[in-house]
């Protein structure tokens, strides 16, 4: 899929808003080379061609200035190309890294739960960089070692095209060497890549897990596990290198046999033939500069073969990530216009892999303003029904709507706009506790803040910290499960939508503060349409309706006390905690 000639394809697709810079460059990269290649001319031909039995010191004077003055603007202008294609490059690995970000904001739940989060977060950062890598180095190389070749080519045949033939017939065979060996080596560049992704896979286990690493004593196995990949990414590595830096001393070679040419032929040239010795030598002189300039872009490729060979690996990964099916347009779909706040689900099938149904005929309704409670033994399916009621998934079949609406017509946007979600795993970024909870309402003033803050019960203990609600969150700042729990329910209650969802909300919370959590719970839910997950069956004994579920199917719906009454499943869970 993932031809060079389509990554090139794809890589030059970046290119085209800079294309007014890259014509700059080209100009520049033209006047650096015409003046490079100038030089030697001025040298071989002008300046040697005075040296005869009339020679006159003063006619040097024109040549010498005429060098001088080549030699400066090439300087002046080969630094101007040097910076237009750096900031070149750094524009177009600007705009690879924001696509690849903004892809990762909108590729579906169900790509990130399918992918191990380490091989993401490597292709999010260590393959763009090897891509940008290959852009600044490769890129720069070729694209001014192509205009070099094509301009030394044109100053050798108007300096002498029978030696030019020679140069061009013999140019293939370098080409040709670099190609192969480019083509072996990448498969190897691949395999690295792959080999990476799996590293940092693991290491993002290890490093999210430790404390359930070192409760197991399970630091050797990981660590076997980890040289395992070590061992095979050195075999790999150390073969990839090696290929490609075998298209060094290649090309090398080739280029030293097309010089050797140019010197032989160059020198018959001088015995065979008559005429002005000295002028033939000067010739000769400027075409072995000019054949020393063409093969050193090939020399230069060769050296950075590593680099382009690693990066279009990457480029591979990086390209493979972004061609990721995004969620759906959704431009044709509609706004949520109304705001009862009611659920229903009918006859709803879902499996995450085909085959294999996670949720069967699944039909209930959420009226407007009731709590709904689903219970049920782990691995049942309740935090699945809660991905489809958020829409994160869409059902195999069956339907599901939103004030009766089917949310397949809704833009998901909209439909989240009207659902509050406090989640088993808390989520808190890196900033001030404020700041945190202020993440759902972002135009909060202060006294909204630690009011969401005191209905939550977690006013008393942010004051408790250094500074208070301007405290940083982050890896040090010594907060416990549960009271980051409580900042998260704090930011839900700091801008209440029409229904809320609640998975596990208390369950990283103690018994003490659950019981004042239920208090500002039943202030937060009067009024909404609720639906509750929940472990501990005592939480949701006075939810409107019980959704009693085992092995992906509702098998029993009531109240507590007629669930109770029937001494059937649920009455069973509950006596049994």
């Amino acid at each position: 899929m993932y031809k060079l000639t389509v990554m090139i394809k794809r890589i030059l697709h970046y290119l085209k808003p800079y294309k007014v810079r890259f014509i700059l460059a080209l100009l520049t990269t033209l006047i650096y080379v015409v003046a490079t290649l100038y030089a030697p001319y001025i040298i071989g031909v002008e300046i040697v061609a005075l040296f005869n039995d009339t020679f006159d010191l003063s006619l040097l004077t024109i040549p010498i200035v005429k060098l001088a003055v080549v030699t400066v603007v090439g300087c002046i202008f080969g630094a101007i190309m040097g910076r237009l294609l750096n900031v070149i490059s750094y524009t177009m690995i600007k705009d690879i890294r924001i696509d690849v970000f903004n892809k990762l904001l909108n590729l579906p739940v169900s790509y990130i739960d399918s992918h191990p989060h380490g091989d993401i977060l490597t292709r999010v950062t260590r393959d763009v960089d090897q891509v940008w890598d290959g852009l600044l180095h490769g890129f720069t190389h070729i694209f001014r070692g192509i205009v070099a070749i094509i301009i030394t080519i044109v100053f050798m045949f108007i300096t002498k095209w029978d030696i030019a033939l020679i140069v061009v017939c013999l140019t293939p065979l370098s080409v040709l060497a670099a190609m192969l060996i480019a083509k072996f080596s990448h498969k190897s560049f691949v395999e690295q890549a792959k080999i990476t992704g799996s590293m940092g896979s693991l290491s993002n286990e290890m490093i999210s897990n430790q404390k359930v690493v070192i409760a197991y004593g399970l630091n050797d196995e990981n660590n076997v596990r980890y040289q395992e990949f070590d061992k095979k990414l050195y075999k790999v590595g150390v073969k990839a290198q090696f290929s490609a830096a075998f298209a060094r001393p290649t090309t090398r070679l080739v280029n030293a046999i097309i010089y050797a040419s140019v010197a032989l032929y160059g020198t018959l040239w001088i015995v065979t033939s008559g005429g002005d010795t000295i002028l033939k030598v000067g010739v000769l002189t400027v075409f072995l500069a000019y054949a020393s300039q063409y093969t050193r872009p090939f020399n230069e490729i060769s050296d950075v073969a590593s680099e382009l060979a690693s990066s279009f690996a990457s480029l591979k990964r990086v390209l493979e990530l972004l061609d990721e099916k995004e969620l759906p347009d959704e431009s044709n779909l509609n706004e949520v216009t109304t705001n009862i706040g009611e659920y229903e689900m009918k006859n709803v099938h879902f499996s995450y892999v085909p085959g294999k149904e996670i949720l069967k005929d699944i039909s209930f309704k959420a009226l407007e303003n009731k709590k709904i409670a689903i219970v049920g033994k782990t691995g049942c399916g309740k935090t699945t029904l809660i991905n489809l009621l958020m829409h994160y998934y869409d059902v195999d079949s069956g339907e599901i709507l939103f004030d009766n609406k089917n949310i397949n017509n809704l833009k998901r946007s909209s439909l989240r706009n009207h659902i509050g979600m406090v989640l088993q795993d808390t989520w808190l970024f890196k900033g001030t506790v404020r700041d945190n909870i202020r993440y759902a309402k972002p135009d909060a003033n202060d006294d909204e803040v630690i009011e969401a803050a005191t209905l939550a019960k977690a006013h008393d203990f942010i004051m408790k910290l250094k500074d208070g609600y301007d405290t940083i969150i982050d890896d040090d700042d010594g907060l416990s499960t549960g009271e980051k729990q409580l900042i998260c329910i704090a930011r839900l209650m700091i801008n209440l939508p029409k229904v809320l969802i609640l998975d596990e909300a208390t369950s990283n919370i103690d018994t003490r503060t659950e019981v004042n959590i239920q208090k500002a719970f039943n202030i937060m839910m009067d009024g909404r349409t609720s639906i509750v997950i929940a472990h501990r069956l005592s939480t949701i004994r006075h939810a409107d309706l019980i959704i009693v579920m085992k092995d992906g199917e509702i098998i029993e719906t009531g109240n507590h006390e007629e669930l109770i009454k029937k001494k059937g499943y649920y009455n069973e869970l509950y006596n049994s905690l």
